[in-house]
């Protein structure tokens, strides 16, 4: 019996560590907001790749909202919480620099064309699952795991004392 209490407390122990993984991850795609995205070129209209962006809300124009770079195409993209005059404000660092600003009106922006949308198939976008447990959360994968840990430590204790 001792033997036993000893083997829950190292489960118990190595257990313990688990904990740390308390927090997971997930994501989810945003289609429906004011997204707004732009592209960033000289007059040659090379894209401006990875040039630093700083993006102003209309209710506060000295702290950035976002910041950033630009993609290798020179594009950048924001989700605006509130209508207004955003202000953007890309600097390569070379002496480049645009100051645009954006006008986002209330309400949910429309695509342009119907394929737009459609075509990219933002809805659907499926999440990966642990293949075993699916979407169950930690506890239960770890009483899942000492409960196998257990019935194992079981069964060599009965085969154990077969005479």
């Amino acid at each position: 019996m001792h033997r036993m209490v000893l083997f829950a407390a190292c489960v118990w122990m190595m257990a313990v560590p688990f904990s740390a993984f308390a927090h997971g991850t997930d994501f989810r795609l945003i289609g429906k907001e004011a997204v707004v995205a732009a592209e960033f070129f000289y007059s040659d209209k090379a894209p401006m790749q990875y040039a630093e962006v700083l993006v102003f809300s209309p209710e506060n124009d000295r702290v950035e909202y976002q910041n950033g770079r630009t993609d290798q195409n020179g594009r950048f993209a924001f989700l605006a919480e509130t209508p207004g005059d955003w202000l953007v404000r890309v600097n390569d660092g070379m002496g480049h620099a645009v100051h645009a600003t954006v006008t986002v009106s209330p309400g949910k922006p429309e695509p342009k064309t119907a394929g737009e949308v459609s075509g990219n198939r933002l809805n659907e976008v499926t999440k990966k699952k642990d293949s075993l447990f699916g979407e169950a959360s930690m506890g239960v994968k770890l009483v899942f795991g000492l409960s196998i840990l257990l019935n194992l430590f079981l069964g060599m204790y009965v085969w154990k004392r077969k005479p």
